[in-house]
């Protein structure tokens, strides 16, 4: 065996004892508040609501009277637009949806203003025509004539034969 001491010979062993363990030292100061961050960019302007109410697509007749023929369409009364004293709306809108039950609760209301109709071009809503509804029939060839009394305008006369447009109500 390799080993530093020889048999019978007498060696001294020594332990170490370390000391108790000290206190917890102190907490250190707290650094700095960090810089503000910078502000963010503004975002995108969202896009243009609607007028309100039931909303309903048609596209505009540029003649002045309605016949059963004339499906999904609107008509008004004079070429001056703005100057019509009467809205024609087939009874189904361009999607074939029935405005008849809505146009129904229009006709009950009691108030000598049922409420305001605003027709308006489909992709540019400054384009329109806003009108007072004094009074709503069914007529028997499908469509429904609307009493009506100009509020305001963006021209006389906005609107071009088969343009896309929205017919809005609002009720009084």
């Amino acid at each position: 065996h390799d080993s530093p001491f020889e048999d019978d010979e007498d060696i001294i062993i020594s332990f170490i004892v370390n000391g108790n363990k000290g206190d917890q030292g102190y907490t250190g100061f707290q650094g700095f508040t960090g810089f503000q961050g910078f502000t963010g960019y503004q975002g995108f302007q969202g896009v243009a609501g609607d007028f309100g109410g039931a909303t309903f697509d048609y596209t505009f007749k540029s003649g002045t009277t309605m016949s059963n023929t004339d499906i999904s369409m609107v008509i008004l009364n004079n070429t001056t637009q703005k100057s019509s004293t009467n809205m024609y709306v087939y009874q189904n809108d361009d999607n074939g949806n029935s405005i008849d039950s809505f146009m129904q609760t229009v006709d009950s209301v009691s108030s000598v203003i049922k409420g305001f109709v605003r027709l308006s071009n489909k992709g540019d809503s400054g384009q329109f025509l806003l009108f007072q509804v004094t009074d709503i029939s069914k007529n028997t060839d499908d469509y429904w004539t609307i009493d009506i009394t100009n509020q305001a305008f963006s021209e006389d006369s906005p609107f071009q034969a088969d343009e896309d447009v929205l017919v809005s109500f609002v009720t009084n």
